[in-house]
């Protein structure tokens, strides 16, 4: 039961930092190269932010 438990905070982690990195970088990119080259990345970025906050929900994880 606990290493169930260590797999989906472990992969939470990774789903988080996915979409805190990519939106980091998206916002980098858009500050500093092309505001479009920043809305691709931003893009992407919200699906992960979407992905990770289903995967919330859906294992009944609080925020």
């Amino acid at each position: 039961m606990g290493n169930l438990i260590q797999r989906r905070e472990r992969e939470e982690k990774k789903k988080r930092y996915t979409f805190l990195g990519s939106a980091a970088i998206g916002l980098g990119a858009g500050a500093l190269l092309a505001p479009w080259v920043g809305g691709v990345v931003l893009v992407g970025s919200a699906y992960a932010g979407w992905d990770w906050i289903k995967f919330r929900a859906k294992n009944g994880m609080k925020f």
